[in-house]
């Protein structure tokens, strides 16, 4: 015959959950608990079901169960008793310190039908159901295995140097680590004992570093094979590339570097560059645009606008276009001239197969009018460099090589091109 329900005096609750305690101490563990599910890896390694059974008996208090056992009736026929938490203010939140209300807020949510205790009673003792002291066991061993892998986190963070980590799990037993840089640098580790994880990471880091290494190599030497390097319009279509993760376009870009009508001009992170290049014409703008994605320092990939159902080619940066922002300039190009007739300005004693060498080159880096003045000293300096320029206006018929030598010989490149001079 089912016994009647009975509520408990007071004395008989005190000793009930003190008993309680002292029989399942082993099973609650609250400090170390509550420091491993305050881990970021936790919430991604507990299964969600298992671990708010448990960790409502981790935020059990001896109050928090007194204030429970008064408030309702309590059988002693073994039947199981099942007490949901309650997350309300003014209910559970007043039986726990400050810290594991707020950790509990992270993993439950008021009316949380997954968060509950089962207790059973029998002669005057209050019990904890077998088959919950086997799931806080495994939950415990879960724990530890959550904390080593938290310790192998701890150990890459100190140990990584300067590559980034992601981490995901691969299975509940293999832990799958990639450092950001190469797509290849990734591993999974196997669940084992802590020494022999941090062992195996550091030859997966060694390795990984080795790889990146070369790829950097790599890189350095197709940036290097470019001659484009130095190159002052390549390097503001590379920065606009780079600088910018929406609407530049081949046609956007020379729109941005001739300072020619573009509606979203203020709406984009601009180049150095931006402007400077009314001089040149269209279709040099987009060889070289073509020439940098040849050579890989820039790419297009395909785009849609989805209202108007248009694709179109966005500019995008590569694994070399920083590497090639920052590379060194090469032989003959604007930069590495630039650099030579500066140089070359105050030499008096400079042959005349050089004056005219230099102003040969300076016709065929028509950019440099665009964004530096600097050649000016030079033709200043040299009288046979003007000559030299005099003589090549005087027998050409290219309209753009005209205006061009016009522009050198007047010096006064500022006022015929929007934009100010920078420092290439």
């Amino acid at each position: 015959m089912k016994e009647e329900s009975k509520v408990l005096t007071e004395k008989e609750t005190d000793q009930l959950i003190s008993d309680f305690f002292e029989n399942y101490e082993s099973y609650f563990d609250r400090p170390y608990y509550m420091d491993v599910l305050a881990q970021p890896l936790a919430k991604q390694y507990l299964r969600p079901s298992s671990l708010k059974v448990c960790l409502a008996y981790q935020l059990l208090t001896k109050e928090w169960l007194k204030a429970k056992l008064e408030e309702e009736s309590f059988h002693d026929n073994g039947e199981k008793e099942r007490i949901y938490l309650e997350l309300e203010p003014g209910k559970l939140k007043n039986h726990l310190p400050k810290e594991d209300w707020d950790l509990a807020s992270d993993y439950l949510f008021p009316g949380d039908k997954q968060a509950y205790l089962e207790l059973t009673a029998d002669k005057k003792k209050l019990l904890l159901p077998s088959n919950k002291r086997q799931q806080l066991q495994h939950f415990k061993t879960s724990l530890a295995n959550c904390q080593s892998w938290q310790k192998l986190l701890y150990h890459i963070k100190e140990n990584h140097a300067d590559l980034s980590v992601n981490w995901h799990f691969k299975n509940q037993s293999k832990l799958e680590v990639t450092l950001t840089g190469r797509k290849d640098h990734e591993h999974a580790f196997a669940l084992k004992e802590q020494e022999a994880m941090d062992e195996e990471y550091d030859k997966f880091l060694a390795n990984s570093k080795k790889k990146e290494a070369n790829y950097k190599k790599k890189i350095k030497e197709k940036v290097a094979a470019s001659s484009l390097r130095g190159d002052l319009l390549a390097r503001a279509i590379a920065q606009l590339a780079l600088r910018n993760e929406t609407r530049i376009t081949p046609n956007n870009c020379l729109k941005i570097l001739r300072g020619l009508s573009y509606p979203d001009y203020d709406a984009i992170n601009h180049s150095d560059y931006d402007r400077h290049f009314r001089f040149l014409p269209n279709q040099e703008i987009l060889q070289v645009i073509e020439a940098m994605q040849k050579d890989g320092l820039i790419a297009a990939e395909e785009r849609i606008y989805s209202d108007y159902h248009v694709y179109y080619h966005e500019l995008v940066p590569t694994d070399l276009t920083e590497e090639f922002l920052n590379a060194e300039a090469a032989e003959g190009s604007d930069i590495a001239l630039l650099k030579e007739l500066n140089e070359s300005a105050d030499k008096t004693d400079l042959s005349a197969f050089n004056v005219v060498k230099l102003s040969q080159e300076l016709l065929q880096h028509p950019a440099l009018v665009c964004v530096d003045q600097g050649y000016q000293a030079f033709i200043d300096q040299h009288d046979l460099a003007r000559e030299y320029l005099k003589t090549r206006l005087q027998l050409t018929t290219n309209k753009f090589t005209k205006k061009y030598l016009r522009l050198l010989l007047e010096g006064d490149a500022e006022k015929s091109i929007p934009g100010q001079a920078v420092n290439a």
